[in-house]
């Protein structure tokens, strides 16, 4: 597994150092080690893998493998399990009555990684659970959307503190980033489920769709119903995948 610190963290590192945060900070990241520890947990469980670990301002981004076709549970199972780790050791934190700066800083991991801001576990549970109800490239649309609202109202309630509104301002980057991005994350998760089957996923109907490329859902086998005949998924990615290459 790499592990992978961006430039800003560094950054927002030296400034606490400079201005006598540091120790704060260095709590901060302490606790989001056990809400870490807490998504390679699961992850193991469900025998996934972790291709990279990005450390960020506001907490961990796991880059996971083998959930491209899979169910859509295992993936929000994975990303829930973290926060659920940080709420577990702020409830032992305050039954130890740990000192104040512990005590917020597992409070801190805890809320922020439940914000819902891409590819923050927030970010990530309601994306695996959007995959339910719509098709997969819509469901990463509306999410990065989603996400770049709720860190614009966060910029306007948090305008005053500039070291917060210059984190969110590189989330906002990352999020337009990953939605010009989206048309290859699309096109990497039909290719995958082309060369990678999974017999054990639901079937999907799909009726009369005429964009069939747009209309794949993520932890599913797609059907298509056209011109009175179903058509399974296998023979559309076939399809699809050579006239989009």
């Amino acid at each position: 597994m790499k592990i992978k610190i961006h430039f800003i963290t560094q950054i927002f590192l030296l400034v606490c150092l400079v201005s006598g945060y540091f120790y704060e900070v260095m709590t901060m990241y302490f606790c989001l080690l056990f809400h870490e520890i807490g998504h390679y947990i699961m992850i193991k469980i469900l025998k996934k893998d972790i291709t990279m670990l990005e450390i960020s301002p506001l907490g961990g981004i796991l880059h996971i493998d083998k959930c491209q076709n899979d169910f859509n549970y295992k993936e929000f199972l994975i990303h829930f399990s973290g926060p659920v780790v940080s709420f577990i050791l702020y409830i032992i934190l305050n039954c130890l009555d740990a000192n104040e700066i512990l005590l917020q800083s597992s409070l801190y991991i805890l809320i922020l990684n439940l914000l819902p801001i891409y590819p923050l576990d927030g970010g990530k549970i309601l994306l695996s659970l959007r995959q339910y109800f719509m098709p997969y490239r819509k469901a990463l649309r509306f999410t990065i959307f989603s996400s770049l609202i709720a860190i614009l109202l966060l910029i306007v309630y948090l305008v005053n503190y500039y070291n917060y509104v210059l984190i969110l301002l590189y989330f906002f980057y990352l999020n337009l980033k990953f939605y010009y991005d989206i048309s290859y994350i699309y096109y990497s998760f039909l290719w995958y489920k082309y060369l990678h089957p999974n017999k054990r996923l639901k079937q999907k109907l799909i009726l009369n769709d005429k964009t069939i490329y747009y209309a794949f859902y993520k932890g599913f086998n797609n059907l298509f119903y056209q011109d009175l005949h179903f058509i399974e998924e296998k023979q559309i990615l076939k399809q699809t995948l050579t006239l989009h290459k």
